[in-house]
């Protein structure tokens, strides 16, 4: 109960969640176990001491670079060339390049930095309502974590011990589709407030686009193609990713000049470094809690009370749902890999469905008041009140809601692509 007091509390009190654990994990080491407190040092070492992680840094600077050259700018060229001709289809346009740039980021946050920046304002002087264009990018950026590539996947993978490329491979049919659905509701609603009129862009200007977004479309072909070939292992292919976007938006789109690249460069290894420093941190509170048997525990009170996978899945997500609300799910899911790993395998679920469901969760927990990352930084995007983004994007939360507890009792869905690797 002390432990677990001492979370709550540090928590409640705003304090960084890195501290929290560190704190927490050295409070049960110290007052409830006999080992020396020289361990803590080094399971906070060995938690990083993970070359797959060298993915989560890479792939923040890639798509840290990719947001402020014109890779974003040409995807929306491009998805408004497929789409524009539909009633609603820039929204729809703007859905589309917030799921092909999650392909180059893996970043929520620099998806609605680098999509909304370019369609909200380009829609204020059109008849799309701005509460629609809002909602769909402060809801499309959180596509940024689930299509492949993406950092907090790999966190998810490092602390539950799966494989990275299986569950990359298992993000891109939920990802696409949930894109759909939200693409689908934006046409539904512009045909029946008859809003949101068709453009209509020239056979010659569509060209001169498509030409000239070729290196923006060949970036996720590149990475992803070069991981499930086998070519490169996801470390390897975060770090060609970063080389070939500096050379795209240096060399071919002269947007970024070579004394920028230490500040996009900084500001990206802090974002990383808290990221890393959870997975640390958190290594020192899973080391007292096996320590302690704790998981053993678990497994047991739960399987007095819960009969089914079905109802253990519900009862996980009705729980991180809520939590995600106040805490980052995938922070959450790293912290509590000790517990929920045994307790899933018992329950025979597939650690890479599980993960998918998690990610989702995360997504909800971006997107939803008090503490949703994207509401605040949409805020900034669109220059619009909290309270405003927060009704704007109700629709696409009620969407991925129902969506998730779909895929939930559908696992098919999530893995019938991983299910093709050998």
């Amino acid at each position: 109960m002390i432990v677990i007091a001492v979370f709550a509390v540090l928590l409640l009190l705003g304090v960084p969640i890195f501290a929290v654990l560190i704190a927490t994990g050295t409070t049960g080491i110290e007052l409830f176990t006999n080992v020396k407190a020289m361990i803590i040092p080094l399971q906070f070492y060995n938690g990083i001491d993970q070359q797959t992680l060298l993915a989560v840094p890479f792939f923040i600077v890639a798509g840290t670079l990719a947001s402020k050259g014109k890779t974003s700018e040409n995807l929306v060229k491009v998805m408004n060339i497929l789409f524009g001709r539909l009633r609603g289809g820039s929204v729809i346009a703007g859905l589309a390049a917030c799921a092909f740039f999650a392909a180059i980021s893996g970043s929520s946050m620099a998806t609605v930095v680098a999509i909304g920046a370019i369609i909200i304002p380009s829609l204020r002087k059109t008849d799309y309502p701005e509460q629609l264009t809002v909602g769909s990018i402060a809801a499309g950026g959180s596509l940024g974590i689930l299509i492949p590539p993406s950092a907090p996947m790999v966190m998810f993978c490092v602390a539950m011990e799966c494989s990275v490329g299986r569950m990359f491979m298992a993000g891109f049919v939920p990802g696409i589709l949930l894109a759909v659905f939200w693409g689908i509701y934006v046409y539904v609603y512009c045909r029946k407030n008859n809003c949101g009129s068709p453009v209509k862009i020239s056979a010659k200007e569509s060209g001169k686009i498509l030409v000239t977004s070729i290196p923006a479309i060949l970036f996720p072909v590149i990475i992803l193609g070069s991981i499930y070939t086998g070519w490169a292992t996801p470390t390897e292919a975060a770090a060609i990713s970063v080389v070939y976007v500096m050379l795209v938006e240096t060399f071919i789109y002269k947007t970024v000049k070579f004394r920028n690249f230490a500040k996009q460069f900084f500001d990206s290894l802090v974002t990383s470094s808290t990221l890393l420093s959870i997975i640390a941190a958190a290594a020192v509170l899973s080391y007292f809690i096996t320590l302690k048997r704790i998981p053993d525990l678990a497994v047991a009170f739960i399987s007095s009370f819960v009969s089914s996978s079905g109802m253990l899945l519900v009862f996980v997500l009705l729980f991180l749902f809520i939590a995600g609300c106040f805490v980052d799910t995938i922070s959450l899911i790293v912290v509590l890999a000790p517990i929920l790993v045994p307790v899933l395998r018992s329950y025979h679920v597939d650690l890479i469905h599980f993960g998918i469901l998690a990610v989702l969760c995360s997504q909800i927990g971006y997107m939803s008041p008090p503490f949703g990352t994207n509401l605040f930084v949409t805020m900034r995007v669109a220059d619009k009140s909290f309270g405003y983004v927060s009704r704007s994007i109700v629709p696409f939360i009620i969407i991925i809601l129902v969506f998730t507890v779909a895929l939930a009792f559908c696992p098919q869905i999530v893995m019938f692509l991983p299910n093709t690797m050998m």
